[in-house]
Formats: C-alpha cells, sequence, structure tokens
C-alpha cells in the first residue's frame, strides 16, 4: 500500500482513502499482477448511488486503466488492485459527476463502485 494512503477501520473491514474524496474497501486481496496504468483490463462491475439505487449491476467490460474514459473516482478505484482481488469503493461527487445531472444520477451524487471480478487482457 503506498505511502500516503491512510487507513481507517469501517466495521470489520479495513479501507483505505488513497485521495481526498476516496474510500476502498478490499473485499479480497489479488493475488496476480498490480494493475498499471495502459493496462487493458475487462472489469465485472456495480454501481450504485450511495442511497442504493443501481446504475448498473454486473457490467462486464474492458478498459484501460487510466484512461480518461471514466471518472476520476473510478479510475482512482483501480489504483493498487490486484489481478484476481475484488473491493468497494465510494466517490464523493468531486470525483465524478459534480453538479452534472444525467440520466438517473442526481447533481453531486455520491457512487459507490464494486469490482467483483479483474484479469488482464491482450
Amino acid at each position: 500500500m503506498p505511502k500516503n494512503w491512510v487507513e481507517f477501520s469501517l466495521g470489520h473491514k479495513c479501507a483505505t482513502m488513497p485521495k481526498s474524496g476516496i474510500k476502498i474497501i478490499e473485499e479480497t486481496p489479488g493475488t496476480g499482477p498490480e494493475l498499471k496504468k495502459g493496462d487493458r483490463v475487462r472489469l465485472r462491475y456495480d454501481i450504485q448511488l450511495n442511497r442504493g439505487d443501481f446504475l448498473a449491476r454486473d457490467r462486464d467490460e474492458i478498459w484501460t486503466v487510466g484512461d480518461r474514459e471514466a471518472v476520476a473516482g473510478f479510475r482512482y478505484g483501480l489504483d493498487g488492485m490486484r489481478v484476481g482481488g475484488s473491493r468497494r469503493f465510494r466517490a464523493s461527487p468531486h470525483l465524478c459527476y459534480r453538479d452534472e445531472e444525467l440520466a438517473g444520477i442526481p447533481k453531486n451524487a455520491v457512487l459507490i463502485f464494486a469490482i467483483k471480478y479483474v484479469e488482464i487482457v491482450a
């Protein structure tokens, strides 16, 4: 874990805060290689609002780590993740859509991401 991360207890889980506005709970630490910028990865994930409404369930997609096609909160949440791991993270509005209102996403929404599966693809 990078030195600048702050750890805190959240129930029985240990969470980290790599940046202001994001909290990560490592559900299952991966045993494979750590994801690095530029890796193409297959992810299966959920996204929900802080109040519990799901925006995506069991979405299976290929992403490039560090690419700006995703909101900053999603990119930061993948930092330090390893293949085979799963994690949940909470991203504040300033790392997502701020005061922009989108279909199904209210202004200043806090988003919860659940990464259920990750693998590096060619």
